[in-house]
């Protein structure tokens, strides 16, 4: 069993969380009878917070084995079989208040697809360029070198392989993305057979669109339906207009780049495999 640990990248608002309730608690039992001042409470909820947050277990490990990897978080195991498992995922963003880059990372799973859908792992920062800090610990090298292990994609392999040679191992090997459609691409209209009317569709998908695209678990449903969207669109006018040819292909790639899959020889029927598969799910 290969086994990395985590504990650095462990978030500490989970920590202090936790403390808050601990400490809240117990101001509580102590308001009630009285023993301790107002004042003795909130030292007392103060140096509970503390203690959470500093000497609080941070025990947070990955641990591999043939059938799959075992995440171990506060003492909390959940096992994912390797059939289970794409990859890794790596969220780019900026803090809000501060601006500071970072990166997320987290499992990649088969159900739901999606890019940056799965569990947590954990959260660096970066250089402002989204480039590593050369400060990386060697536990997050050990994480890459296992998914390269795995065959299983990073999705930045530039930053793995960055972070492997600053600590002395080997880089990723090749990865490509799997190209599709792989399948048979059904007809629009057997595609589309049980999708809504356009316009219905756009106006759920105009009021959907800020809650979608925040939410990794809505993300890819709002993406497909879009494509699918843009697609039955240009359909309708018999694919004569150029800009809105465009534009069910532009729709089309998103959705591949969200996957991780290529579809260059043919997006739009990518596009409807992938609805028609979803429609067959969710009926």
């Amino acid at each position: 069993m290969t086994t990395v640990r985590l504990a650095f990248m462990r978030r500490r608002g989970d920590a202090v969380g936790l403390g808050c309730v601990l400490a809240l608690v117990t101001v509580i039992a102590l308001g009630e009878t009285g023993a301790v001042g107002t004042g003795g409470c909130l030292l007392i909820a103060a140096a509970i917070v503390a203690g959470a947050a500093l000497g609080g277990p941070r025990s947070c490990r990955l641990q591999a084995d043939d059938t799959g990897l075992t995440l171990v978080r506060l003492l909390v195991r959940r096992g994912y079989g390797w059939p289970e498992i794409r990859g890794l995922a790596m969220e780019f963003d900026e803090e809000a208040e501060t601006g500071a880059h970072r990166v997320t990372l987290r499992l990649r799973l088969a159900e739901p697809r999606g890019r940056h859908w799965g569990p947590f792992l954990g959260r660096l920062p970066l250089t402002g360029d989204d480039r590593p800090r050369g400060t990386e610990p060697r536990a997050l090298a050990e994480l890459f070198a296992l998914f390269g292990r795995r065959g299983l994609p990073v999705d930045r392999p530039e930053f793995a392989d960055a972070v492997l040679a600053a600590h002395g191992l080997p880089p990723l090997p090749d990865q490509p993305a799997p190209r599709v459609p792989t399948g048979p691409v059904p007809a629009p209209g057997q595609a589309y057979a049980d999708a809504p009317g356009i316009e219905d569709e756009r106006r759920h998908l105009d009021a959907q669109r800020r809650i979608a695209t925040a939410s990794p678990r809505l993300r890819r449903e709002f993406l497909l339906r879009r494509a699918a969207m843009c697609d039955r669109v240009a359909l309708r006018g018999g694919d004569a207009d150029p800009e809105q040819v465009a534009g069910a292909v532009v729709t089309a790639h998103r959705l591949a780049e969200h996957d991780r899959v290529t579809a260059d020889d043919d997006p739009r029927g990518y596009v409807r495999q992938q609805y028609r598969a979803w429609c067959g799910v969710t009926a």
